[in-house]
């Protein structure tokens, strides 16, 4: 491999970043190393973008040793060293998500549509296609189903796999606390057609238990009269910001107790989608302002 593939191997890794994140001669050793290792010894040199590849791998496998609690080496360290701890992390979260995704094939939703099965039969082509000795950064499968909380951006190969599972998990967990009738009921006022369309699950099941705990009605039904509609909404116009937002957690809150769940991601996770269904429902009261004055 000449120096110039490697630059280039650089910029296309890191094209917003600066080049001397790693020292250049042991990126250079390290990245003919794995060349080498890659090829099984047929080769010195590969295309630019599969050196990019292996790069990227190697600059990931050095980020998770860097965000290791345990058995972390220091960032002055050789890089070999450094990515060698993290290979060996990605391979212990691998181990780990193994049993998340054995935990989510069991305890399914009482009710799912075609991108839940389809997503859910695909998970397992990551454990399969996962390659942390050389491709640690990349996620080898198809994931479709969209989560009511995505996973952040930065995110990327083993680290992305286990933070989806940990929210598919949670939002399964909130599911099963209703019966699929009133799922059922729900989705089809909601999306009409939740079977086929690309569809969160957990979003309009979330929404409507805050809602219902905020109106002071039973959560497990599911279910509120149009009156109850108008008088929140006018509540919350009424509302400066913090006390709206406060009433959105103490719905959220006894949404959870109402519900028999607990958990520190769950509880995160259904006070998010409360604040963010309290953004769009002052933006709608805006509106509906916006017309009562044209």
């Amino acid at each position: 491999m000449t120096k110039q593939t490697m630059n280039d191997a650089l910029l296309l890794a890191l094209p917003d970043r600066p080049a001397n994140i790693e020292s250049p001669e042991e990126l250079y050793r390290l990245l003919s190393e794995r060349i080498e290792r890659y090829t099984m010894g047929d080769s010195s040199s590969v295309p630019v973008e599969t050196a990019t590849r292996l790069l990227e791998g190697i600059l990931y496998c050095a980020h998770l040793n860097r965000d290791s609690s345990a058995q972390r080496v220091p960032d002055n360290a050789p890089l070999l060293e450094r990515w060698q701890a993290g290979v060996r992390r990605a391979k212990r979260l691998t181990r780990r998500a193994k049993l998340l995704l054995l935990e989510a094939q069991r305890l399914q939703p009482p009710l799912t549509n075609t991108a839940f099965c389809d997503t859910l039969a695909a998970l397992p082509a990551f454990l399969r296609g996962y390659d942390p000795d050389f491709f640690a950064h990349e996620i080898p499968c198809s994931i479709d189903y969209p989560l009511g909380n995505p996973v952040a951006e930065a995110h990327v190969g083993i680290e992305f796999f286990l933070d989806y599972l940990h929210r598919w998990l949670a939002e399964s967990a909130f599911l099963r606390a209703f019966s699929p009738e009133a799922l059922r009921a729900l989705y089809e006022r909601y999306y009409i057609d939740y079977v086929d369309l690309l569809v969160n699950l957990y979003v309009p099941a979330a929404e409507m238990a805050v809602l219902c705990a905020l109106a002071g009605k039973p959560v497990r039904p599911l279910l509120l009269a149009e009156e109850d509609y108008a008088s929140l909404g006018q509540a919350l116009a009424q509302e400066g910001e913090l006390d709206a937002r406060r009433d959105m957690f103490h719905a959220a809150d006894r949404a959870m107790e109402e519900l028999d769940l607990s958990g520190t991601l769950l509880g995160k996770y259904i006070r998010k989608t409360a604040l963010d269904l309290l953004v769009r429902l002052r933006a709608a009261n805006t509106g509906e302002k916006m017309d009562s004055i044209n």
